[in-house]
């Protein structure tokens, strides 16, 4: 199983969720960074608070095999919604300031 990366900010995380109910819902998947290092500690901060606080990453191939930090957004998932949490196989990177 990959670990994931730690990144400047966390660890990355490919997050999937579904959005809605029956026939509408639709499932969607976001580049997640946040202070936890594995699944494991992801699940008991769900289990013992039941959402997860970071950031939504916006990114884009960097060319290289990567991905570069393009933007990053506050974001929160919890328990609702949640389809499966993996740890993210790319390295994402952000440029220097």
């Amino acid at each position: 199983m990959l670990e994931p990366r730690p990144n400047r900010q966390g660890y990355v995380y490919w997050v999937q969720l579904v959005n809605g109910f029956g026939p509408q819902s639709k499932a969607f998947a976001v580049v997640f960074e946040c202070p936890f290092a594995s699944t494991a500690d992801l699940d008991r901060e769900l289990r013992q608070h039941g959402v997860v606080n970071g950031s939504r990453l916006d990114t884009v191939d960097d060319g290289k095999g990567g991905r570069l930090i393009r933007k990053r957004a506050d974001f929160m998932f919890g328990v609702a919604g949640l389809i499966t949490v993996q740890s993210y196989h790319k390295p994402c990177w952000e440029p220097a300031e």
